[in-house]
């Protein structure tokens, strides 16, 4: 017998039986055993065993007697297994446990076999018991009985003493459990999940029990929730934090104090993940041999605690001289003592980030020993690895980096092959991956930029994004012959829907409440028609093209906005771009409704990356309506139908790492253009420059980077104010200039009834504009703020008369469920005003989908 039972059970002997089992019996068992032994005296003489009951009546067999322990088992190895035979099971299914016995009729008997059986049985976790026994026959014979005690069965799930949180919420951190054996490992993880639940709300204390007495009598578990008071954090203090501040240290641990946004809860957990931070935080500016750890001081009424990080520094260590050396002829990564021969060891020193004397930063030598791979990678050493071993000086906190590079071979690329698009055409994605060509260096950096502008497409599966995995795959196919320093290339992805309809609402401080239903087809083709309607229904024409149709639908309250527009960011696979647009616009003005029909067409060139050239074409057709009595003269100039057109040049430089939440990098952009080149009722020309620069200053071991940015713009008309009408003209306020209303900074008009300077704007011919800003995360990448300076003036002549100056702070809310483009909410306060120049103080934007 084997048991997986608590109690302690001791193996008996009887040798006054024929039979033999295997028992593990309780302690009291002890005194009976001895005896049993007394009266029955072993003998030389074999006892007459009985007649064996056949084997198909196993309810025939006699009661089993004590007979030796397992182990003694072996004594039968070898005899043929008369019959296997299975006891005991009311739920669980016979085949479910012949399926765990390799023992069987007709073979040989192991005590090992049935150990193994035994085991895989016991990990069903069906089971409170499991016994085997052995019957023995005259003919050499055995059976091989095993019986069950099938463990009870969970009929229910409960909770009780839970005021905190729901059951709904238990429930929610819960395995199924109902309808499964009792297994107490498995309600142990139960109820830590509760507390685990319990304690990240700040109910440190909380206390989890499951009633034994009401499982064992109903099948249900209950567990019984002691809660107890919750314990913030009231303070956060650090201890032997020498050469940075409290200030410094504080936004490197998850652990808040209870305040007005934070609820301050205490956790374990979280407090060994800070004492980690606090660690690499000093590791990456050169204390190697910091250590930390937490101390946690709870209140006399358990309702509050102090967090203490005690921290000891250590030295700092400098990085003392650099070397560079050939991997050995092994590959170990052990220095050979060769020199680099594709870069030198200066070329090696002088890519990285950290330099002989600084701080020996953990984080700038990982990033360095990126730099170095990437220089290889580019130049097509595909199987380049860059390692490093650190040296310290036994007497002074200074490291001797030794890097050791395995160079391999130099590989050129071969065929390039695009698999699994099925309805997009092939110069799609070939766009994304074109500074990958054949018969140019192996560039690695190329080929993971593709894949990332490939992800970044949403053309395919997995668009990044939190815990989305990508199924854009590329595979380095290996050289053909051992002389052949050409690779291929495979590019594998996975079409997706393209397509979608949204529905939202936004809401400005400076265009008002605003509905949206837009129509989006991100892989559009304009040229496959449909051949059928199903196949117009399936979603099968129109697309693959690479082309991109939005269909716009924005009533609102102070802005409507009614337009159809297509483009193509590869025109004919080539590296010209174009779009065509056309729209239905109106715009509430304080005096004034302004009504605005038209469309524009653009064809641009890239050059490379960075540069784009762009010839715009534009018209349309303005009315003015509602205007009051006393409005500006220079609106009334113009209130009839009026065409204005144009034609332009634009030319822009970007630099930036990303659209969204720009961190480094700049973008550029210049045009001129020539009103009435095209015909229309006006003809002036209008200049425009506009330059962003963005700078980290400082990022955190967690990757968030605080941000300064500097924009400046101009615009110019060069000729007289009255040649251009008021809807042309340059206006600034609201979101553009914080702390001012929209568009009243700007010349003021002269009423059409009193003939008297009004407040109104009209918009001037000049326009600069600079602007200062830092963003600093707050609170993970979730929430961040923004200190501003805006400066600018709008005027009638170039100059910097009528000079304004805001200052000011405001929130960015980034919600992923919201769409990329975070939710702005900013004050601004005016320094420098102009003549009837209206603040306003509050500016925001918001854009929800429904």
């Amino acid at each position: 017998m084997i048991e997986p039972s608590p109690k302690y059970r001791l193996p008996v002997v009887s040798p006054c039986s024929g039979q033999h089992a295997v028992r593990l019996l309780p302690l009291r068992a002890i005194l009976c055993a001895v005896v049993l032994l007394a009266l029955c005296p072993p003998s030389d003489a074999q006892p007459t065993r009985p007649p064996a009951p056949p084997p198909t009546q196993p309810a025939n067999l006699p009661p089993p007697p004590l007979v030796p322990a397992i182990e003694t088992l072996a004594d039968y190895d070898g005899r043929l297994i008369r019959d296997v035979q299975i006891i005991g099971l009311e739920k669980v299914q016979p085949r479910l446990v012949e399926n765990q016995i390799r023992a069987k009729s007709g073979q040989p008997f192991s005590a090992d076999v049935v150990r193994e059986d035994i085991k895989r049985l016991n990990r069903l976790g069906r089971f409170k018991e499991i016994n085997a026994r052995v019957q023995a026959f005259d003919d050499q014979s055995v059976a091989l009985i095993y019986s069950f005690k099938e463990a009870p069965v969970i009929t229910d799930v409960l909770s009780v003493g839970n005021r905190q949180i729901s059951d709904q919420e238990i429930a929610a951190v819960l395995p199924p459990l109902a309808g499964t054996p009792v297994d107490e490992f498995e309600l142990s993880r139960a109820a830590n999940r509760i507390k685990d639940l319990y304690r990240k709300k700040g109910y440190y204390l909380a206390e989890v029990t499951v009633d034994q007495s009401e499982l064992e009598q109903t099948g249900n578990v209950i567990f019984q929730i002691r809660e107890r008071d919750r314990i913030k954090v009231t303070d956060i203090r650090f201890r032997g934090n020498e050469h940075f501040e409290a200030d410094q240290l504080r936004p490197v641990i998850h652990t808040k104090v209870a305040g007005l946004f934070e609820t301050g809860p205490l956790d374990d957990d979280v407090l060994d993940q800070d004492v980690a931070s606090l660690v690499n935080f000093y590791k990456d500016r050169g204390y190697l041999d910091v250590r930390a750890d937490r101390e946690v001081q709870p209140s006399p009424d358990g309702k509050e605690a102090i967090v203490t990080f005690v921290i000891d520094e250590g030295p700092q260590f400098t990085l003392r001289s650099v070397k560079a050396e050939l991997s050995d002829a092994r590959g170990t990564g052990a220095g050979s003592g060769s020199p680099p021969t594709v870069l030198s060891v200066e070329q090696i020193a002088g890519l990285m980030l950290i330099k002989t004397g600084d701080a020996y930063s953990v984080t700038d030598l990982n990033k360095s020993m990126k730099i170095i791979s990437d220089a290889y990678g580019k130049m097509g050493y595909y199987d380049a690895r860059i390692n490093r071993a650190e040296l310290r000086d036994p007497t002074k906190p200074e490291v001797d980096l030794l890097i050791i590079i395995t160079e391999g071979n130099r590989y050129i690329t071969g065929l390039i092959t695009i698999a699994g698009n099925e309805i997009t055409q092939q110069k799609v994605p070939r766009r994304y991956i074109d500074p990958l060509r054949p018969e140019r260096p192996l560039d690695t950096v190329a080929l993971r930029e593709a894949k990332q502008k490939l992800d970044a497409s949403r053309l395919f599966e997995g668009a990044p994004g939190p815990g989305q995995p990508t199924s854009v795959k590329t595979t380095v196919q290996p050289p053909g012959a051992p002389d052949d320093f050409h690779r291929d290339v495979l590019v594998e992805v996975k079409e997706t829907n393209t397509g979608n309809i949204n529905f939202g609402v936004g809401i400005t401080s400076d265009a008002g409440l605003i509905g949206s239903i837009s129509i989006t087809q991100r892989n559009f083709d304009i040229t496959d028609t449909p051949e059928s309607f199903e196949e117009l229904i399936l979603g099968r024409a129109f697309r693959g093209g690479g082309q991109v149709f939005n269909l716009t639908i924005a009533p609102g309250t102070e802005t409507q906005n009614y337009s159809a527009s297509i483009a193509d960011p590869a025109l004919f696979g080539s590296d010209y771009t174009g779009s065509v647009e056309a729209y239905y616009r109106t715009r509430n003005y304080t005096d004034y409704t302004e009504l605005r029909f038209g469309g524009a067409a653009s064809l641009g060139q890239r050059f490379g990356d960075r540069w784009v050239a762009s010839i715009i074409a534009r018209g349309y057709d303005a009315h003015l309506v509602d205007i009051e009595p006393n409005a500006p003269t220079d609106v009334y100039a113009v209130a009839d139908d009026h065409v204005v057109t144009g034609l332009g040049f634009r030319i822009s430089r970007s630099t930036y790492d990303r659209a969204v939440r720009t961190t480094r990098g700049t973008k550029m952009n210049f045009s001129v253009e020539q009103i009435g080149a095209l015909g229309g009722d006006f003809n002036f020309t209008k200049l425009a420059a506009d330059y962003t620069l963005y700078l980290p200053i400082y990022e955190n071991f967690l990757g968030r980077t605080t941000v300064l940015s500097f924009h400046s713009a101009i615009g110019y008309i060069p000729q007289n104010v009255e040649d251009s009408p008021v809807y042309e003209r340059y206006y600034m306020g609201g979101q553009q200039f914080r702390g001012f209303q929209y568009r009243t900074i700007s010349p003021k008009g002269i009423g059409n009834i009193t003939g008297e300077p009004t407040t109104d704007p009209v918009g001037g011919t000049w326009s600069f504009f600079f602007n200062a800003e830092i963003e600093q995360p707050l609170y993970e990448d979730l929430l961040s703020g923004v200190v501003f300076i805006d400066t600018g003036t709008v005027t009638d002549s170039p100059g910097f008369d009528d000079y304004r100056v805001s200052v000011g702070f405001g929130l960015r809310i980034a919600v992923a469920q919201l769409g990329p483009t975070p939710l702005a909410f900013d004050f601004g306060f005016p320094i420098l005003t102009g003549p009837g120049d209206q603040e306003q103080i509050f500016q925001f934007s918001m854009d929800i989908p429904w």
